[in-house]
């Protein structure tokens, strides 16, 4: 029986009321993330309201779905979007292109913030891999054998890319404004606390999804 997700077989997705490209060599984007692309709006509305042209680093943009979100629904944004897969980027520019936001976007192929300079963004927004890795092999068949296990895979306990997120932010001396994050829903505790070792003087905060699971990782440096 073919589980392949529905999805991949007829080529698109909708998200944030928008059309995109999707192939197996990208996730497919799940609603939950919409989140995402609400609290990047809100703050480029509110904190970041004044700044002229602020930029948002997307990290691990995959489709590129959050990226363009946010560049279609605030014209006045620079944003750079990264991925470890030069085969998603490639998806992601397409994306940007059908959505004639590609000359706002810049795709950079970078593992996560070694081959990308972020002094001059503002926001950091990702959807990092957060699986465990010993929960792999017992998601449903749709996922394990059609998605992409590098964007699944968060490691041992999941949160081992945003440890080295947060190390490598702190190594560059680099104090963005706003960090936002998608977490698996049994994460909230873990990851309050790694941000709140990492970011002490930040204001951390974990936010729920439309099912009432926590989801969001909110860290605010303003």
């Amino acid at each position: 029986m073919n589980n392949q997700p529905i999805q991949y077989q007829r080529g698109w997705v909708e998200f944030y009321k928008l059309r995109f490209k999707v192939t197996p060599d990208v996730l497919i984007p799940r609603p939950e993330t919409e989140l995402l692309v609400d609290a990047v709006l809100a703050s480029l509305r509110g904190d970041l309201s004044m700044k002229k042209f602020p930029v948002v680093l997307d990290l691990g943009t995959g489709a590129g779905v959050i990226a363009i979100s946010v560049a279609v629904n605030n014209p006045d944004c620079k944003i750079v979007a990264t991925d470890v897969s030069d085969k998603a980027l490639k998806v992601a520019e397409e994306n940007a292109k059908l959505h004639n936001v590609d000359d706002r976007i810049e795709f950079v192929t970078s593992d996560l913030l070694v081959d990308v300079t972020p002094q001059g963004c503002d926001i950091l927004v990702t959807n990092l891999p957060y699986i465990p890795t010993a929960r792999i092999p017992y998601l449903d068949s749709s996922v394990k054998d059609y998605e992409p296990h590098v964007s699944l895979d968060g490691g041992e306990d999941g949160f081992e890319l945003y440890r080295q997120l947060f190390q490598q932010i702190n190594d560059l001396n680099w104090k963005p404004k706003l960090i936002i994050g998608e977490i698996d829903y049994t994460h909230g505790e873990l990851a309050l606390s790694q941000a709140q070792k990492y970011f002490p003087e930040a204001n951390c905060e974990v936010k729920l999804d439309l099912h009432h699971k926590q989801r969001i990782l909110k860290i605010d440096r303003n």
